[in-house]
């Protein structure tokens, strides 16, 4: 490191660096990958949601030599969002950062912070990192790294970028046949009953979910329903949302076990909708009558939310975090949508519960056993 640089700056880098980076000091959810750390700048990223932070120290430096540096940063940013924190230099550094974010060509995807002597931080101008703002509260509660640490933390982030790459490698490599075979019989099931004129939806009732599965013992409805669909909008909405999903989960667990994960889910969520459409007629309401593959599809969700939630690391961290964020936000509209009229919400978390349930604390099959199945 510079030795001209003041103690102070230096060993509140090094503090901010610990929370954001080290294992053992932030929140796993929002720890960064050190990227590098040089004599007067050292750079974070998080690469599962494309944002990058760049510190910079400014004791010792000039406006214009610390404006040149700043540039140079912002120069060389192409994409995500990018965020600069400037530690030391008080409001002499504040107007090099305002000045800059304002000449930035990219402007609406920057964020620039200072963070003072004393360790407090300040927006400058842009977007927030709740994550920096988050760490500069911990910053007196923070042991700095050591010199030492410092390369361990870079080779691990080194480390964790590769282990993701290639984990993202092999599930692409693997061709989802088990997702295109149930795809392929909804098609196939819906061109064929729906247009097959009344015969087909005669056949159709005769298979989709309802409580005359349970009153008269026909239970094969509370697996068949999840083959048919009401018209073609609702084919196609929910084999978009099973091909998105299936591939993906399919190279992880396998085709036997994806597929038993699939099919019980159907049947949690059919035997919930059987139960409801019971007890609503014994209430004194009207019989319901269910077809759709959302139940098995809710439980493809509840399967992945339990491997990225689970104690057992069965995703790269870097994956399972990106993943985990982006689960969280379609299960959060997929439950708001389950209460709009015409939806099956019993389906929908009775498949979401069984595909969680038999997934929690199992083991997936790494892709790079790409030779088994």
């Amino acid at each position: 490191m510079d030795p001209t640089v003041p103690a102070t700056t230096t060993d509140l880098r090094d503090r901010l660096l610990a929370v954001l980076a080290k294992p053992d000091a932030g929140h796993v959810a929002d720890r960064a990958t050190l990227v590098a750390v040089q004599q007067r700048l050292a750079v974070l990223e998080w690469p599962d949601e494309g944002k990058g932070l760049v510190v910079l120290d400014y004791a010792g430096s000039s406006p214009d030599a610390f404006r040149t540096a700043v540039d140079r940063v912002l120069q060389a940013h192409q994409a995500g969002l990018l965020f600069v924190v400037a530690i030391g230099g008080g409001a002499e550094a504040q107007a090099v950062l305002a000045d800059a974010d304002r000449a930035a060509p990219n402007q609406n995807h920057l964020g620039v912070y200072h963070l003072s002597d004393d360790g407090r931080l300040l927006r400058v101008a842009g977007r927030r990192l709740s994550a920096l703002e988050s760490a500069a509260e911990r910053l007196g509660q923070t042991q700095a790294l050591t010199p030492d640490e410092i390369p361990d933390l870079i080779d691990r982030g080194r480390r964790e970028r590769v282990e993701a790459a290639g984990f993202a490698q092999a599930v692409s490599k693997r061709f989802p046949r088990v997702t295109f075979a149930l795809i392929a019989v909804c098609f196939l099931a819906f061109a064929f009953l729906d247009g097959s004129g009344p015969e087909g939806l005669v056949i159709k009732a005769w298979l989709g979910d309802g409580p005359r599965a349970l009153w008269q013992g026909e239970l094969w409805r509370v697996f068949t329903y999840a083959f048919l669909h009401a018209n073609t909008t609702h084919l196609l909405v929910n084999m978009l949302a099973l091909y998105s999903l299936g591939g993906f989960l399919e190279a992880l667990l396998g085709g036997r076990r994806y597929l038993l994960v699939y099919c019980a889910s159907a049947v949690g969520g059919g035997i919930a909708t059987a139960v409801a459409g019971v007890l609503r007629v014994a209430m004194g309401g009207p019989a319901s009558y269910t077809v759709g593959a959302s139940g098995a599809i809710w439980g493809l969700m509840g399967a992945t939310l339990a491997l990225v939630l689970g104690r057992r690391r069965v995703l790269p961290r870097l994956i399972a975090r990106g993943l985990r964020q982006r689960l969280l936000l379609v299960l959060v509209i997929n439950v708001a949508l389950s209460f709009l009229p015409g939806i099956d919400l019993y389906a929908h978390f009775g498949g979401g519960l069984v595909g969680f349930l038999l997934t929690r604390g199992g083991r997936s099959n790494q892709p790079a056993e790409t030779g088994r199945r």
